[in-house]
């Protein structure tokens, strides 16, 4: 005979399922296999059958089910595998270890982790599975159309819990962090406060490169401890998501013997930049409003081929440095500064206008992004771009970016109008994240930047109010000891960056980035005005 409780409650004899009646009979034998080989006193039986109000002829309707009980476990059983024995103070159902899926389930998770212990992680993936396997659903989940508040099915669950933690674990352990992913989402978001669950995840979303999900994840879970309890997260998710924000080495997979080791699958080499029309919001650019010239982030959306390739800085005497030609494409973390420039040519267009603040953009942004350490990437007008760390990430990228875009902002703010101030508004965003470097043979050297951080940067860039620097939660959480930001709004909007602490950086105070001595050679950046943002 067996028994089987991780599920809709199920007696059987020789593969044949048995009939066990009523409800009463049925959540008494429920009770007794939780506590299975254990004595149960009668008066717990009468708590736990009858929680709210004890009928007068409880302790009759007791007797009459064990008597049932004792009918059905006699029926067609050859062996002594299950016995319902009267024992002072109440009853004991005495049943072989393998007799319960309780029990093969613990059997199971024991030597699962003796195994992940002995570091054989292999073969603790395989038997943790193999213990999950044994759960149908919840636990007694035919008997839930009534109040069932027994502690023992909370204690069950958290084994459960318990034992996929540990089987996402194995599972990591070998790399398998692509086939895991799924059912670690599903795991959070149906416990949604366990902060190992939620780790786990956070470490199978950055080994799939989704360094800004996984990064999602804990401001979810923080968000949660903060309003709910008042609490922050543990010392150790606090410490993950900063391993997460630096790519510290730890994260990657160990090195595995060759049978261990697990290949992703095929990836796409470059994701699509604007997936979807996102919800614009007042003040922000729209590409259905603006002019022919400013289509850019239109035709982002309709072409997944586009990427934002970096050209090597100008030496003073005007020539290209000889950056050397590398082959291999490799991993990075940059910083990358996007500058959207719109014209509103509705009313007497001043095409030579145009062109010389495009010019005088340029310049500048040109200027500051090499005053700061950064690379000025080719022009695709009505959009410039500026990337840092393409030569090697350094722990104050971001805050080299956010200068480099506050510069190019104050310079316009503390310029003054000569002709038409309204024609031109600015849009700035900076975004920090992964990065795909790819030499290509027909550039020479020069690298072709894709992922995540130009991805975000676009969807940042098609949100972003004139006149302001939005950042991504990355950025933001890299520079918030030397930039000031608005508390609101949020991602997916991003965060507003205002300005330079004071005295952040050099040891000097500073209320803004650092300006020029003087204007790029052929500005003619005295005719934009805050106004005209």
């Amino acid at each position: 005979m067996h028994f089987r409780i991780l599920g809709a409650l199920q007696a059987g004899v020789d593969g044949a399922t048995m009939p066990l009646g009523g409800v009463i009979k049925r959540r008494l034998l429920a009770y007794l296999l939780l506590n299975a080989n254990r004595v149960v006193s009668t008066h717990k039986l009468l708590d736990v059958l009858w929680p709210e109000e004890t009928p007068r002829t409880a302790r009759k309707m007791i007797g009459n089910a064990v008597r049932g009980l004792r009918l059905d476990l006699a029926h067609g059983a050859t062996d002594t595998r299950a016995a319902l024995l009267t024992c002072a103070p109440g009853y004991q159902l005495r049943v072989a270890p393998d007799a319960v899926d309780l029990f093969l389930f613990r059997r199971h998770v024991e030597r699962g982790r003796a195994e992940a212990g002995a570091g054989d992680h292999v073969s603790a993936a395989r038997t943790l599975r193999a213990a999950l396997d044994l759960w149908r659903g919840a636990a007694l989940a035919d008997l839930a159309d009534g109040p069932l508040n027994w502690p023992e099915l909370d204690a069950l669950e958290s084994e459960r819990l318990g034992a996929l933690e540990d089987c996402f674990e194995a599972g990591l352990a070998i790399g398998r962090h692509h086939e895991i992913l799924g059912a670690l989402q599903t795991a959070v978001a149906e416990d949604p406060l366990r902060e190992r669950l939620s780790g786990q995840l956070m470490v199978a979303l950055y080994r799939c490169g989704r360094q800004t999900d996984a990064l999602s994840v804990f401001r979810g879970i923080r968000t949660e401890l903060v309003e709910r309890f008042g609490l922050e997260p543990s010392r150790e998710l606090r410490r993950l998501e900063r391993s997460i924000l630096e790519h510290a080495p730890d994260l990657e997979v160990a090195a595995a013997p060759p049978g261990e080791r697990h290949r992703a699958p095929e990836r796409p080499r470059v994701a699509t930049l604007v997936a979807q029309p996102a919800p614009r919001l007042a003040d922000a650019p729209d590409a259905r409003e603006a002019p022919a010239v400013s289509r850019v982030l239109a035709r982002v959306g309709r072409d997944h081929r586009r990427d934002h390739r970096v050209l090597p800085d100008h030496g003073e005497d005007g020539e290209t440095p000889c950056t050397g030609h590398r082959s291999a494409p490799r991993r990075t973390r940059v910083s990358v500064v996007l500058v959207w420039v719109r014209h509103d040519l509705s009313d007497d267009p001043d095409l030579d206008g145009v062109q010389q603040d495009m010019a005088d953009i340029e310049a500048v942004l040109r200027q500051q992004s090499t005053r700061h350490g950064g690379t000025v990437g080719p022009v695709t007008a009505p959009v410039f771009s500026a990337v840092f760390g393409t030569d090697g990430p350094r722990r104050d990228d971001a805050t080299r970016a956010v200068r480099t875009a506050f510069a190019l902002r104050d310079r316009i703010d503390g310029s003054r109008p000569r002709t038409r101030p309204s024609s031109l508004r600015l849009h700035v965003a900076v975004a920090t994240g992964d990065a795909c470097l790819s030499y290509l043979p027909a550039h020479s050297g020069v690298p072709t930047v894709t992922g995540d951080a130009v991805d975000r940067g676009f969807r940042l860039l098609s949100r972003a109010p004139r006149g302001q620097v939005r950042v991504c939660e990355v950025t933001r959480q890299a520079t918030e000891a030397q930039i000031s930001y608005h508390l609101g709004p949020e991602p997916p909007e991003g965060w507003e960056a205002v300005r330079v602490r004071t005295g952040a950086g050099q040891g000097r105070a500073e209320t803004r980035a650092p300006e020029p001595a003087g204007p790029p050679e052929g500005s003619g950046l005295t005719r934009l005005t805050a106004r005209s943002l």
